[in-house]
């Protein structure tokens, strides 16, 4: 625990189900630039779960933005045992997967300790966490986690359809459930937020993503050694489903076309099967130290995703560096993005194959989407303009 005394602003406790370091996930990205707003005007109080090793270096970087920081250390089976008692107890298995009896009182205790003026906890996976500690509370549910496991089991044919069938069944209850132990709630797109089966979900806030442009931005005399990439954390189900579509379904087709092109495939955690598609044609990193490289390296960024729900940092960051993007209209729908102006998109194989051989066959309009597509984040997408909503909520009870 780092102390960083500051008695001067609100103090705000923190409750995550990650550390917020390193930004290879996107409720990493989320909080971590939050904080790193909201530290301008409150004292931040950060409680972690964990069940991997924090790094001194990570550590350092959040500590920056954080008077003091509590890691709460989860076994792997305290994990599974949690996640049978969910089962037992008709929870979401997600849920039991983060909760912890032995946590919940050590929470219990540095809520007390620090009397926070607000706390505000990230995801539903924290709730149970938070919802019944005697301070002012905001909830962030970020992405509905119903809709985004109801299209996994629709779109899976494995053995665990039934399985993720219960599993969206129990969060859309719990998402309903949670609702009225909180004081604010926020998410992080309109689309997100319609698809909650909430009566009240209009009181819900929309918070979106901002984007750090300082760091994401333009790198003019990059070498483009690839002409398409996809990037993302490789071993999340949307992504991994996004990177099999990419190779699968949509470049067979490309080849036609184009027999030598080449593909990246960039991000933390790829699963066996992202790293089999490796090839001639496809270059499978895994992690990348600055992930800014990646985004560099392609003539155009592509995203075939049909499952998840929220909003896709990755496409925002490929469009600040001045990337043009192809993706779905799911994906554009939390972004707000004109198509065919500052974004392209396709909904089907035959579409993205027509989308990616206008690019890459037509430099002029490589450049006219990139162009546009910086300037709409740049005109729409801040993290210090997105974090006032917040800020509203954590100073309304003072």
């Amino acid at each position: 625990m780092q102390e960083k005394t500051n008695t001067t602003k609100p103090k705000l406790m923190v409750l995550t189900s990650r550390f917020p370091y390193p930004l290879e996930k996107g409720d990493k990205l989320r909080i971590y630039y939050q904080i790193r707003a909201l530290s301008e005007r409150f004292e931040i109080i950060l409680v972690s779960l964990t069940n991997e090793r924090v790094y001194v270096h990570d550590y350092q970087e959040v500590k920056k933005y954080c008077s003091r920081i509590y890691t709460l250390v989860r076994s792997e089976f305290s994990i599974l045992k949690n996640i049978l008692l969910a089962l037992k107890n008709g929870l979401p298995l997600q849920i039991g997967y983060f909760f912890d009896k032995n946590i919940q009182k050590e929470i219990n205790i540095i809520a007390e300790k620090e009397k926070p003026n607000h706390v505000f906890c990230q995801l539903i996976r924290m709730a149970e966490y938070a919802r019944y500690l005697n301070f002012p509370k905001t909830i962030d549910y970020m992405d509905t986690f119903s809709i985004g496991t109801k299209r996994w089991a629709k779109n899976t044919k494995s053995i665990l359809k039934p399985i993720l069938n219960r599993e969206a069944q129990k969060l859309m209850e719990y998402e309903n459930d949670i609702f009225q132990d909180f004081d604010f709630h926020t998410i992080i797109s309109e689309q997100d937020r319609d698809y909650l089966q909430i009566v009240d979900k209009r009181n819900i806030k929309i918070v979106p993503n901002g984007v750090n442009m300082n760091f994401f931005k333009p790198i003019p005399d990059a070498k483009k050694e690839y002409d398409i990439a996809f990037i993302g954390n490789m071993g999340y189900v949307p992504n991994v489903e996004g990177a099999r579509y990419l190779i699968q379904e949509i470049l067979p087709k490309l080849k036609k076309h184009f027999p030598n092109i080449k593909i990246l495939l960039a991000g933390a955690r790829p699963t066996a099967l992202v790293q089999s598609f490796a090839s001639e044609n496809v270059t499978v990193t895994g992690w990348i130290e600055d992930i800014r490289d990646a985004y560099a390296s392609a003539k155009i960024f592509v995203a075939p995703l049909f499952l998840g729900s929220g909003q896709q940092n990755k496409i925002l960051e490929a469009m600040s560096m001045k990337i043009p993007c192809i993706t779905t209209t799911l994906v554009n729908n939390a972004i707000g993005a004109t198509p065919n102006k500052a974004i392209i998109l396709a909904d089907d194989n035959d579409a993205f194959v027509e989308k990616i051989k206008l690019l890459l066959n037509n430099q002029d309009q490589i450049e006219n989407i990139s162009q546009a597509g910086l300037e709409f984040v740049r005109d729409n997408y801040s993290w210090e303009y997105y974090v006032k909503p917040l800020e509203a909520c954590f100073l309304a009870n003072l």
